[in-house]
């Protein structure tokens, strides 16, 4: 409970420094969120001429100069999105050595904690990386200008993006921030060795195969799904969300966002937490005192037979697992429920986080900001963004090699081509709601201090106080 009570200090002081939101503008904010993106935005949209100019690659012109702060969480020894941003950061500081930057890293299961902290404290510099939960305050505030009017003085970086990418940094009909990246929000990861060795033949379709699994890997010796939740987010943004979408759909969704009639307390949303906690039996007794990469190193050593987290999880995997880890890692999609309506397919996605830019930000600063910008989010980066384990918001050009694709990316990058991609929670409620009680209460939920039922009632009464 640490972090949502800092969460809600927080947030509480950052509202009192913004003008009063407006309850149609909320809901217009979650209408233009409300449809995810479409599988074709993810895969066949990803394919497309390269827009950006030779002359221009990389965001590169010799005489720019000017300087600005970056707040982010990209590690600079780290896999998948940190490692396609340095290599792109990089080369753009070696073509613009006129352009200072001041980079300030935070790392990611800490990240949310600190923004809200920085925007209370009105330290929150000139670009940061946020969610569209956070839009309204930053946009309401006067505290961030609109992305969409600055790409659009550059045609070509603005015909550089796929269909689509601009969902999760759309409030009241502008778009606020510079997408990266076009993530599945669920992925199962598994060791196919260990799966052998206790008998299970494959990934399993349904969530009874998966408690059956869970059950031969558990009397084997295994931790069955690692989880690593100490921060919080991970439960509930990377597993939950999309386990829920087995019981709930995006109508329902819509309707709780746009206060229509669906609510939290409703038997299918309750029905999935009461299945998600029964499935937390299987998960390691620490799960709340570890955070992902302690995670990760339960599967590194063999100890935890598989875990479900974002997709940015394959690109870490393909950077940082022991080799024969990595030869016996696969990927499956969240089992379907018997008796539900959802499939397995159904699956939280889009871009999640984007990159904003402070309203004090002018002049050559500016201008150097968004050329760093284009650069870390289209052109290179994006064919970089795929040989890392990721897809990007930025089209890649059709001359890409596709078979230099590392063989996991390559079958997650198959199996997304089946998805049928769903709101993110966190990033479409408001945010004491999607990136606080959510949070919280999954915890609790999890460690089993919280019924479905107490979760449920508490999360709709955040809900209708955020209103």
């Amino acid at each position: 409970m640490q972090y949502y009570r800092i969460f809600k200090q927080n947030f509480h002081l950052c509202l009192a420094l913004t003008p009063n939101r407006n309850k149609q503008r909320r809901e217009n904010m979650n209408k233009k969120m409300v449809r995810g993106i479409l599988t074709a935005t993810l895969i066949a949209g990803v394919i497309a001429p390269a827009a950006v100019a030779s002359e221009t690659e990389g965001g590169a012109t010799s005489d720019l100069k000017g300087e600005f702060s970056l707040f982010h969480f990209m590690e600079e020894d780290g896999g998948g999105t940190s490692k396609a941003f340095w290599n792109a950061a990089n080369k753009f500081m070696e073509e613009n050595p006129n352009v200072k930057i001041d980079f300030e890293f935070t790392d990611s299961d800490n990240y949310q904690e600190k923004l809200t902290t920085k925007m209370a404290g009105n330290e929150l510099g000139d670009v940061w990386l946020t969610k569209g939960d956070m839009l309204p305050t930053f946009a309401d505030g006067g505290l961030i200008q609109p992305a969409d009017k600055l790409i659009d003085q550059d045609q070509e970086w603005r015909d550089s993006y796929i269909d689509g990418a601009f969902t999760d940094c759309t409030f009241d009909g502008t778009e606020w921030g510079v997408p990266f990246q076009m993530q599945a929000n669920c992925i199962g990861i598994y060791n196919k060795d260990i799966f052998d060795e206790v008998g299970i033949d494959g990934w399993p379709e349904t969530f009874t195969e998966l408690e059956e699994d869970c059950k031969k890997l558990k009397d084997a010796g295994y931790i069955p799904i690692a989880m690593g939740n100490k921060d919080q987010w991970l439960a509930e943004s990377a597993v939950f969300n999309t386990f829920a979408y087995r019981y709930i759909d995006q109508d329902w969704f819509d309707s709780l966002s746009q206060d229509k009639g669906a609510k939290f307390t409703d038997d299918q949303f309750v029905k999935a937490l009461t299945d998600f906690q029964s499935l937390a039996q299987y998960f390691n007794e620490d799960m709340n005192a570890i955070n992902q990469d302690e995670m990760f190193s339960l599967y590194y050593n063999k100890k935890a037979a598989m875990f479900f987290d974002g997709a940015w999880s394959i690109g870490t995997m393909i950077q940082k697992a022991p080799a024969d880890v990595l030869s016996a890692t696969h990927c499956g999609l969240m089992p379907a429920v018997e008796g539900e309506p959802g499939t397995k397919e159904d699956t939280a996605s889009g871009a999640g986080w984007n990159y904003v830019i402070s309203s004090n930000l002018e002049g050559d600063n500016l201008t150097a900001a968004l050329a760093f910008l284009k650069a870390v989010t289209t052109g290179d980066y994006a064919g970089d963004a795929l040989n890392q384990g990721f897809i990007s918001s930025g089209k890649v050009a059709d001359d890409f090699d596709m078979s230099s694709l590392q063989p996991l990316f390559a079958e997650y990058y198959n199996l997304a081509k089946t998805m049928k991609n769903h709101t993110i929670f966190d990033c479409a409620l408001p945010a004491e709601i999607g990136s606080g009680a959510l949070y919280a209460d999954t915890q609790q939920l999890i460690a089993g201090t919280m019924t479905p039922e107490q979760m449920a009632e508490d999360c709709q009464n955040v809900l209708d106080e955020s209103r």
